[in-house]
């Protein structure tokens, strides 16, 4: 059985492998971009490490981008607005919000991955709620962000595990919201990505039932049960990908050099301060969830078994309709053009 470390270490040396060889100023060179300005949707989350360092190490600016901004948004929906609009023209959400919005009809396209995230959400209970079974969630309510891709979670776990999901009762909150509302017992679960469950875990009164790759449930403790496909993708509208190719280039190589920066090992100390300092985060809370991340930035077939997945959740569940190949609305090429290796699949979207 493949284990967690396992698929770490394997998708760590496709990373550098990939890359191997390959000058590091070779990355992001070529054609002059289109603008000097390049402006990044923004989170606060590990993703955007390669993000902060070709920021920092001034890999932005060897590509050509001599302004470069960050924003962020309260919600997924604003951001593809601002995307569309031309307000950013790089955004790194989960792979939820970009499908749902190619299947309504807005046009974005998924250019790369920024980091594979199947084992960053996390179903964490209160132990007093004595949570023991799957069939013991019918019980408690879950603190939930919905609409997110928790929701994805929490159905591919009630479909695993045989349970009715209209039984459950999930309270719809934002991950500040579901803490602090746990920690009340308004809610005796929450489930939601980092750095929230780690939070929960502090206050020594909770577990993880259920991660995204594993099962503490008492009958299949500590087993590989995968229930995330997530992952965070990097997005851009059609109209910046038709209309500024070297710029979209420029950027993706950029950010290439420093995800291979980020993936090496001898790097990690270094990135993990820098994304600390960058983010006002506790140095410590970076390191204790900083495993959870693989940071491999190729279109494979995980890539689109993960698309794939996600995409049918949204049609199961009402959200899409006409569901897409996520091939469709894959743009390969750029990424190609840096490293031909990456790009085990190729999409069918052109510019």
């Amino acid at each position: 059985m493949t284990t967690r470390r396992d698929f770490i270490a394997g998708s760590a040396a496709i990373t550098l492998g990939a890359a191997a060889g390959m000058p590091l100023t070779a990355f992001g060179q070529g054609a002059k971009p289109e603008t000097t300005s390049l402006s990044l949707g923004f989170g606060i989350d590990p993703p955007f490490a390669p993000h902060i360092v070709a920021m920092q190490k001034g890999w932005f600016r060897d590509a050509g981008f001599s302004d470069v901004k960050t924003k962020t948004f309260q919600s997924g929906n604003l951001a593809g607005e601002a995307l569309v609009a031309g307000d950013i023209q790089l955004w790194t959400p989960g792979n939820l919000p970009p499908i749902s919005m190619v299947h309504n009809g807005i046009p974005v396209v998924v250019v790369g991955t920024a980091s594979v995230n199947w084992d960053v959400e996390k179903l964490t209970v209160r132990k007093d709620a004595n949570v023991n079974t799957p069939e013991d969630l019918y019980k408690i309510k879950i603190g939930l962000f919905q609409g997110s891709t928790s929701s994805a979670f929490l159905s591919v776990l009630a479909k695993h595990y045989g349970l009715d999901e209209r039984r459950l009762q999930v309270v719809n909150l934002p991950p500040p919201e579901q803490l602090a509302s746990l920690v009340s017992n308004n809610v005796q679960a929450l489930l939601c990505w980092e750095p929230w469950p780690h939070r929960a875990l502090a206050t020594g009164s909770t577990k993880v039932i259920h991660s995204g790759l594993t099962s503490y449930f008492q009958a299949n403790n500590n087993q590989r049960v995968k229930v995330s496909d997530g992952r965070s993708v990097l997005v851009v509208s059609q109209e910046f990908a038709r209309k500024s190719p070297n710029a979209l280039r420029a950027a993706l190589g950029a950010l290439l050099r420093a995800q291979r920066y980020v993936a090496d090992p001898a790097n990690t100390a270094e990135v993990q301060k820098m994304f600390a300092e960058f983010q006002k985060q506790d140095l410590e809370l970076v390191r204790a969830i900083w495993g959870n991340y693989v940071f491999n930035p190729g279109f494979d077939e995980a890539y689109v078994a993960d698309m794939e997945r996600t995409a049918a959740y949204l049609e199961a569940s009402g959200r899409i309709k006409n569901k897409q190949n996520v091939l469709d609305y894959s743009y390969t090429a750029p990424l190609a053009e840096l490293d031909k290796s990456l790009v085990k699949v190729e999409g069918r979207w052109k510019a």
